[in-house]
């Protein structure tokens, strides 16, 4: 059953594999959905939830992405199959990656290639969930308002971090904020497997984004994999966001000054090893990081690129 999160404002439980996940139904004099799953969530969890509200795929007219992850766009293509009009809305900088899976997999996972390198077991999961791609039909630009009809008016916020073009929307009349997975806690809990570490690829960026979503002034917080909560849970995660940033870069900041050298994969491993609840992969890969070029920015160690990186400590 959707659950309602305001007026006219809806979340569809919609877990795929044993990765758990949210959609959200937003029914004004258009019908548009927030982050349509994978290729299978919208003729299943979606249409589903749909049809106890008393509509159907066919009458969504508007999809917005918050971000070019494919549990986010994979399931754009049936969508737009259900209704040709369709309209895909994203921001530039995710843009390419929600059209083109071949891209999506080279630009996200390509610069992790010198620390790991993914199974091909890996990156046909992520061809088998995107299903086919469709255009981007409208670039979404920082502070813009999306009106949908009936008082349902969406503020864009630009909040890269997770991804360059992720964007949150906060729902004006009912206070309620539509986070993507900029708002990663511990990180994603799964229910068969190691969880997966928090995603981020600035760590300066991540935390702007946490100081929007403390300050915006959201009732109910509607994240992609840590359920609906109401703003007393939101700014718990958001705190745990905080702490985790925290803890990891003390962690590494520790292991660098004993260490006077770490290459990257060094580090994972320190990270894998002292937090055993997360599996390796590509978010700790990167995540970890950008932790560590973030000791670059704020003068405690320097980076060498050859032959590839290796942070010194010299604070």
């Amino acid at each position: 059953m959707p659950e309602q999160l305001a007026d006219g404002v809806y979340a569809i439980e919609a877990q795929f594999e044993d990765v758990p996940m949210q959609v959200y139904v937003i029914v004004g004099d258009s019908v548009a959905v927030i982050d349509p799953g994978v290729v299978t969530t919208p003729e299943h969890q979606l249409a589903a939830g749909l049809k106890e509200l008393g509509l159907s795929l066919a009458q969504v007219d508007t999809v917005l992405v918050t971000h070019g992850h494919h549990d986010h766009f994979g399931g754009n293509g049936v969508m737009k199959a259900h209704n040709p009009n369709l309209r895909v809305l994203a921001h530039a900088h995710d843009a390419a990656w929600i059209q083109d899976v071949d891209r999506y997999l080279a630009e996200s996972l390509g610069p992790l290639a010198p620390y790991w390198t993914p199974p091909a077991a890996h990156t046909d999961r992520i061809r088998r969930l995107c299903g086919d791609t469709v255009a981007v039909d409208e670039v979404l630009e920082h502070g813009q308002t999306i009106d949908l009809g009936r008082g349902h008016r969406l503020h864009v916020e630009h909040i890269p971090g997770h991804t360059d073009g992720h964007v949150a929307f906060f729902h004006e009349r009912g206070k309620v904020l539509f986070t993507g997975d900029a708002l990663q806690g511990h990180g994603t809990p799964l229910l068969r497997r190691p969880d997966f570490y928090p995603n981020y690829s600035s760590v300066t960026d991540y935390e702007r984004s946490l100081d929007y979503f403390a300050a915006c002034g959201a009732e109910i917080v509607g994240t992609a994999h840590a359920n609906v909560c109401t703003a007393h849970r939101g700014a718990q995660i958001i705190a745990d966001s905080r702490i985790h940033l925290a803890g990891v870069q003390d962690f590494l900041a520790a292991r660098l000054r004993e260490a006077g050298r770490l290459t990257r994969p060094e580090a994972v491993a320190a990270v894998l090893e002292a937090w055993p609840r997360y599996r390796m992969g590509p978010n700790v890969v990167r995540s970890v990081g950008a932790q560590l070029d973030n000791l670059v920015t704020v003068g405690s160690a320097r980076r060498h690129d050859e032959p590839s990186a290796i942070y010194e400590w010299i604070a």
